[in-house]
C-alpha cells in the first residue's frame, strides 16, 4: 500500500512539474489539427500563426491554474515605510552646544574600576 501511495504521489508531482512540457508535446503532436480547427487566426494566413495562439492560450491558462496564490500576493503587495526622517531646513542658525565635562562613562571606561589597571603594557628594559 505504501508503495502504491508513493508511486501515485510521485506521478502527481512530476505531472505538475512537467505540465508545460506535456502541453507543448500535445501541441506538436496535433499541430495540423490545431492549425485547421482550433487556431483563432486560421482565416488570416498572412499572420503565419499555425496554432501558436492556441498554444499560448493553453500555457497561460495552465500557469494561472497552477499558481493562484501568486496572483493574490501580487495584488496584496503594499509598500511599507520602515524608517522616515523628515528633512527640516532651519532658517535660523543654531548656536553651538556647550561641551559638558568628560566623565569616565563618556570616555568608554568602566566606572568603579581602578584606572591603574587600564594602561598599555610596559616593556622590561
Amino acid at each position: 500500500m505504501k508503495k502504491l501511495a508513493t508511486i501515485l504521489l510521485l506521478t502527481v508531482m512530476l505531472t505538475q512539474a512537467f505540465s508545460k512540457f506535456f502541453i507543448v508535446l500535445d501541441y506538436e503532436a496535433n499541430k495540423d489539427f490545431i492549425a485547421r480547427v482550433l487556431c483563432i487566426n486560421r482565416e488570416k494566413p498572412q499572420l503565419k500563426c499555425h496554432g501558436k495562439c492556441y498554444l499560448a492560450k493553453k500555457l497561460k491558462k495552465s500557469e494561472q491554474t497552477q499558481d493562484p496564490t501568486n496572483q493574490k500576493t501580487q495584488k496584496q503587495k503594499q509598500e511599507i515605510t520602515l524608517y522616515y526622517q523628515p528633512l527640516v531646513a532651519s532658517a535660523v542658525p543654531q548656536a553651538p552646544q556647550q561641551s559638558q565635562p568628560r566623565t569616565a562613562a563618556l570616555e568608554g571606561r568602566p566606572v568603579g574600576v581602578p584606572l591603574s589597571v587600564f594602561h598599555p603594557p610596559r616593556g622590561t628594559v
